[in-house]
């Protein structure tokens, strides 16, 4: 059996729509536990971080100013609808939103963090939000990165990562996480092959990929295995795709062509900027990609 009780921290951004919610609720579908609320009323002396500070006082400036008390308790009314199971919690406070979400995850015990992105008020769209950005390099835990006005999780993608306790961590997680859903769940795992680019396959395809590759000699249909064992070992089913490419390219391709809602990966190691690849390619992955994400740190 799966785990059913989750503990979940929710940053609310402020905004009317609640469509970040909505997916949320629909992430947790089947499940119970307790989901807590946090509003920051940003105080702008406390952000030391130059580049964030003026971006905050221009979102500030260009989008309406919502009272705290408003913007919880309208939260509290969507989540008593939408996840019933839930105890739902708040917590308020002023200051700098980056500060008091760590505070929060210091001192409390969360198997998951949920925020909303994209910003608002002339921000570039591949900008995941004014306070997202260091949010996800810097939270040790799983974390829902939802962007666009998608309010349903039907259909999700999951890379696989070509490392055995990744896989096989990230692969359990999202188990426990989905199980007892009718998602749709697909695996994509990318060969990083030179030469021909094969544009993508679906289940069933090994043997041709196998002969497709001159001294074909590689681990990543092992790792395969491991995520298939574990969706199987809980009655969970997937498609695989097999996709030949550059990682970070393949991934965009693969999530745009799929039309799927949710896209989870594990990075190599817990800062996000040291990346699945090198550089800062998974952040810029993260900004680039059109769908929401989950991130499972390898450290979890």
């Amino acid at each position: 059996m799966g785990k059913s009780e989750f503990d979940v921290l929710h940053y609310l951004r402020g905004s009317k729509d609640y469509a970040a919610l909505d997916f949320l609720a629909s992430v947790l579908r089947g499940k119970g536990g307790n989901l807590q609320l946090i509003y920051v009323d940003e105080r702008f002396p406390d952000i030391e971080d130059d580049s964030r500070r003026k971006l905050a006082r221009k979102q500030h400036e260009e989008t309406e100013k919502l009272e705290a008390k408003d913007v919880v308790n309208r939260a509290k009314a969507k989540l008593r609808e939408t996840a019933p199971n839930f105890s739902v919690s708040s917590h308020t406070a002023l200051g700098d939103p980056v500060e008091e979400l760590l505070g929060q995850l210091d001192r409390n015990a969360f198997d998951l963090l949920s925020l909303e992105a994209h910003g608002r008020g002339g921000f570039r769209k591949n900008i995941l939000g004014v306070h997202v950005n260091e949010f996800v390099q810097e939270t040790p835990i799983p974390t829902i990165v939802h962007k666009g006005e998608q309010r349903n999780c039907e259909r999700i993608l999951i890379h696989v990562p070509n490392d055995r306790d990744r896989c096989a961590d990230l692969l359990t997680y999202l188990t426990e996480l989905f199980q007892g859903s009718d998602v749709a769940i697909t695996l994509l795992t990318i060969l990083t092959d030179g030469g021909e680019k094969f544009e993508g396959y679906i289940s069933g395809e090994e043997d041709y990929l196998k002969r497709s590759i001159e001294n074909y000699d590689r681990d990543e249909f092992g790792y395969l295995d491991i995520a298939r064992k574990i969706l199987n070992d809980r009655d969970l089913e997937a498609e695989v795709r097999y996709r030949i490419g550059v990682t970070q390219e393949e991934i965009l391709t693969e999530a745009k062509e799929g039309r799927y809602d949710l896209m989870a990966f594990s990075p190599k190691k817990e800062n996000i900027l040291s990346s699945l690849w090198s550089g800062d390619k998974s952040l810029n992955l993260m900004q680039e990609i059109d769908i929401s994400l989950l991130k499972y740190p390898e450290s979890t």
